[in-house]
């Protein structure tokens, strides 16, 4: 199927455990089978290629401990980032990390799931669905996720009836700093040698991804600022907690060095919807004047036309057969954790606004960054 749908796949993935392997290739199939327009019978596209900004990374080959790290990225009109990582390292260690970021717009939990392997074997996985609002002050998941997660895991490891050969799957315990974030539908474990723990995992992520794009389509974006708020600080609790996790920075230290591991977690890993610290020019519901791209994706194609003076300077974008005109549209202005304000996007996406947000934010940059001296 992977080759029909004609995959790009990775270049470390063909020499990653068989386990990896299945598992990647059924995290792309799915999110190409639940948003991109050619294989929905015609349905409009709402799957685009987002431009990593760490694509592919290799340490010293000489050194005991070389790694190789791959990351495949997609957004969508709900998801901001939809994020695919594979890492293999000399002595044996594979890693393979999802994280679908909505945006946050959006009340939609955080899936994610890592699964990590050792000498041909997978020693551990932990997949969840992560609430970003609160009731009463607790983590809460929308009723919908926890209980198919619920069911869910049942089937794949509940034993007896729920399936998983009889025995049910004992789940391991959570590290500190995942226990302060992942809800009460969290699967982790350490799969037991000669067991089919991790074929079970598989299957697992394979239908709690699917209902999770299913159910996505559900959901409306958020009319309220101070529920958006809400949802953006939530991004931000989340990604300051897997910041945390020294296992993953130590190991990234070890291969890449400080200053690599410090930027690869921060940029790639774990970021939060960028927003702008100034309100802009014009009604204050978009950019005033739309903006312009600096670096678009490679499909997209703009649609100037330097003869007409008198069009106000609209500027448009083609994807896919599509044409969208490059502005933000409205903006919400939220709050941060720290009591910072700042204005994101809100209403229905299009690439047009990621185009105007990503050339507002780079024209912020390089306001703020220090001239050389000639």
């Amino acid at each position: 199927l992977a080759q029909e749908l004609e995959l790009e796949t990775h270049a470390v993935l063909s020499e990653m455990n068989e386990t990896f392997v299945l598992l990647a290739t059924m995290v792309e199939i799915l999110w190409r089978c639940a948003l991109d327009y050619d294989l929905r019978g015609g349905a409009p596209p709402d799957f685009f290629a987002y431009p990593s900004v760490h694509p592919y990374a290799e340490s010293d080959p000489a050194s005991k401990l070389a790694m190789r790290l791959e990351n495949k990225e997609y957004q969508s009109s709900r998801f901001r980032r939809l994020h695919l990582e594979l890492a293999k390292r000399s002595d044996g260690l594979e890693v393979f990390r999802v994280v679908m970021f909505p945006r946050v717009r959006f009340d939609l939990p955080i899936v994610a799931l890592d699964m990590v392997g050792f000498g041909g074997r997978v020693s551990f996985a932990i997949v969840d669905a992560t609430p970003v609002r609160r009731k009463n002050g607790e983590k809460k998941l929308p009723d919908i996720y926890l209980q198919a997660m619920t069911e869910l895991r049942r089937k794949h490891f509940g034993g007896g009836d729920g399936g998983g050969g009889g025995e049910a799957v004992e789940m391991a315990p959570l590290p500190e700093w995942a226990e302060r974030l992942f809800s009460e539908g969290c699967v982790c474990l350490r799969p037991r040698p000669g067991s089919q723990d991790a074929s079970a995992f598989v299957g697992y992520c394979a239908e709690l991804i699917n209902f999770h794009m299913e159910a996505s389509t559900c959901f409306h974006p958020l009319a309220e600022e101070a529920d958006i708020s809400e949802v953006y600080q939530g991004h931000q609790t989340y990604a300051r907690e897997q910041l945390s996790n020294d296992k993953t920075r130590k190991a990234l230290e070890a291969s890449f060095g400080a200053p690599f591991a410090e930027a690869y977690m921060k940029q790639t890993l774990f970021d939060v919807e960028p927003g702008l610290y100034t309100q802009p020019p014009g009604t204050g519901t978009g950019i005033g004047s739309p903006a312009s791209v600096g670096n678009p994706a490679p499909e997209a194609r703009r649609n100037d036309d330097d003869d007409d003076d008198d069009d106000d300077d609209e500027e448009f974008i083609s994807m896919h057969g599509a044409t969208y005109r490059v502005q933000t549209g409205p903006l919400a202005r939220i709050e941060g954790l720290q009591g910072n304000h700042l204005f994101v996007p809100k209403g229905q996406w299009t690439p047009g606004e990621e185009i105007a947000m990503l050339e507002a934010s780079e024209r912020r940059n390089k306001l703020r960054r220090p001239q050389l001296n000639k």
